[in-house]
């Protein structure tokens, strides 16, 4: 049975709606949380709680579902194929995360870094060295307000400044004074909390829920995402900050690729997104977060789905193109390697593969790939150089 909002119920009946709210907040399987919510522009603050139903038990079930399928998926792909995918996943979720946030970046700037060839200091290099180091499965402690300041040091805040000086960090921890929340049209929606001292209290009891382990992890996660958007500890790149937060917990419980692609598909739901938190906010809702659970476990399933429709789709290019470059190679058996490999570039990640790259997966040397690439039809290859760099992939018009 689907879950009524108690914002829904207040416009339907009004007559049974607080009894109704009594009915959750007192229920034997709600959990209370020690932050309450206030809308903006409103005068009471509710405490926040979640009334555990079948419709999460249900959906919680459906992702163990959908991510044993991944994994089948991904285990039944040849590994280049998913390293290829993986750095696809990285480039897109760092492109749509920036974009949800309003913030341009291109493919090139994101490949240049992800591929090496761009200096360190490069915008957005500490972002998706961030999401290697979620790849590599490294430990990064989120565990206090310091532990979390330092993460977002490294993340995104030179960024920030660089982009708008005023919104470096001025308090203890995290903010000094007061920021907005707009709509996007210059209306105020949300205000972070205030002072700091209230800040760093409410965010270590978020961080403390986050972290423990006798509350299952994807019902954490969705309440955690949540209260870190309405405490709003930094003056900007808050959403970025949460989301990564968001992906690193879930690579600890799943595969890593099932994290990556996150915000992939909330920047093609946002307005499902961004409804969520403006009915969690609500003064009508009263605090009850079960709607908000609701909803981002079904983003969760729906990028766990989409993942799988998405790696299948490629395997599936992968298998019908690979079965028309044999007549291209013949007998040789490096030869059809090379293309294999420049077929995966062109499909999966796009920029291309350096000589590099290529000696490494056929484990030849420079001279000989060199000789197999100047064997090949020049309309079978499209070549880009980027930072001094040389990159190869398969022209897919020859198919055509």
């Amino acid at each position: 049975m689907e879950y009524t909002t108690l914002k829904k119920i207040y416009y339907t009946n009004e007559s049974g709606y607080e009894a109704e709210y009594l009915k959750r907040y007192t229920a034997p399987f709600t959990q209370h949380f020690n932050i309450s919510i206030q809308e903006f522009n409103r005068k009471n603050a509710y405490p926040a709680f979640l009334l555990y139903t079948q419709e999460i038990a249900l959906i919680m079930e459906h992702i163990y579902k959908s991510y044993e399928n991944l994994l089948y998926v991904i285990h039944s792909v040849p590994k280049v194929v998913l390293n290829q995918f993986t750095l696809l996943s990285i480039l897109e979720e760092v492109k749509s995360t920036n974009e949800i946030e309003g913030i341009h970046s291109t493919r090139k700037e994101l490949r240049d870094i992800i591929d090496g060839t761009a200096p360190r200091s490069a915008r957005f290099a500490s972002v998706i060295h961030k999401y290697n180091d979620l790849l590599s499965n490294a430990d990064i402690e989120f565990k206090t307000c310091q532990d979390l300041r330092n993460f977002y040091d490294d993340f995104a805040h030179q960024e920030v400044i660089t982009e708008t000086p005023n919104n470096e960090l001025d308090g203890k921890i995290f903010r000094r004074y007061s920021v907005d929340i707009d709509s996007g049209t210059g209306k105020t929606i949300h205000q972070g909390v205030m002072p700091e001292e209230k800040i760093i209290s409410l965010m270590q009891y978020a961080l403390e829920l986050l972290n423990n382990e006798n509350v299952p992890l994807l019902i954490r996660v969705s309440i955690f995402h949540y209260f870190f958007a309405y405490i709003h500890p930094f003056y900007d790149g808050n959403g970025r900050t949460d989301r990564f937060i968001t992906s690193y917990f879930l690579s600890k419980h799943f595969h890593p690729l099932a994290s990556l692609r996150l915000s992939v598909f909330i920047k093609k739901n946002r307005p499902t997104y961004y409804s969520l938190f403006k009915e969690a906010d609500s003064e009508r809702n009263k605090g009850d977060m079960t709607p908000f659970v609701i909803g981002f476990l079904q983003l969760l399933l729906s990028t766990f789905n989409d993942t799988i429709a998405l790696l299948k789709r490629k395997q599936g290019q992968l298998k019908a193109y690979e079965a028309k470059i044999v007549k291209f190679s013949g007998d040789d058996d490096l030869l059809h390697n090379i293309y294999y490999i420049l077929l995966q570039a062109a499909l999966f990640y796009g920029q291309g593969v350096s000589m590099a790259q290529l000696t490494k997966a056929t484990n030849k040397s420079q001279k000989t790939i060199k000789a197999r690439l100047d064997a090949m039809p020049k309309e079978h290859l499209i070549v880009t150089t980027g930072n001094r760099v040389k990159y190869y992939k398969l022209n897919l018009l020859m198919f055509k």
